[in-house]
């Protein structure tokens, strides 16, 4: 089963979405990455609109499905643009699958970003201060999980645009780190477009 090959068997579960190729396995990674990714924006949503906690993330969740559908292929052209302009040889229907396996890691941390939705929901702002170190204390094992999550996710894609592409590892990670890039200053100059309409008066 690809969800638990991940950790122990990383090469043979890229080698299985690239040649099952199954759009439901696919939709199930996503909706899974949704269900994974929904608590850690819900709380804001829940603040900014004022709806209940289940609401919000009931919003989240099918935001965060359609945010993955929408935005698989376009990344995955990016992976496929950038990999080739590094003398890679990969399709981008091979490059589209690397996408889903990275992605499963990030599947496992639904139980801890749940967790941590529940803790801040119960709790609220109004806390003691032994509340409050019990909070930064779960923050930081927590961001400490991610972290490692989204190292070991790095590998994955790495490992998959070295298999698609037939380059090195390195060669691999150097795509994953240019792709990141972009998208961080895209997401940045998109929020500070955000936050500028939010807060200039009408």
């Amino acid at each position: 089963m690809p969800l638990l090959w991940i950790w122990t068997k990383p090469t043979k579960t890229i080698h299985y979405l690239l040649e099952k190729r199954s759009i439901k396995l696919a939709l199930l990674i996503w909706l899974l990455m949704a269900i994974s990714n929904a608590p850690t924006t819900a709380l804001n949503v829940q603040q900014m609109f004022e709806v209940q906690p289940g609401n919000a993330l009931l919003i989240m969740n099918v935001i965060s499905f359609l945010f993955f559908l929408i935005g698989w292929p376009i990344c995955a052209g990016l992976f496929y643009v950038v990999g080739r302009m590094l003398k890679g040889s990969g399709s981008y229907k091979d490059v589209l699958w690397v996408l889903p396996a990275a992605s499963i890691p990030h599947i496992w941390l639904a139980p801890v970003n749940n967790i941590m939705y529940l803790i801040k929901n119960t709790l609220g702002s109004d806390v003691a201060v032994g509340g409050l170190w019990a909070i930064m204390i779960t923050s930081l094992i927590v961001g400490a999980i991610t972290t490692g999550v989204w190292v070991y996710s790095i590998f994955i894609a790495s490992k998959g645009l070295e298999i698609v592409h037939r380059f090195s590892v390195w060669r691999g990670f150097s795509v994953t780190m240019i792709i990141a890039g972009l998208l961080f200053i895209i997401f940045l100059i998109l929020s500070l477009f955000a936050a500028f309409f939010i807060l200039s008066p009408m």
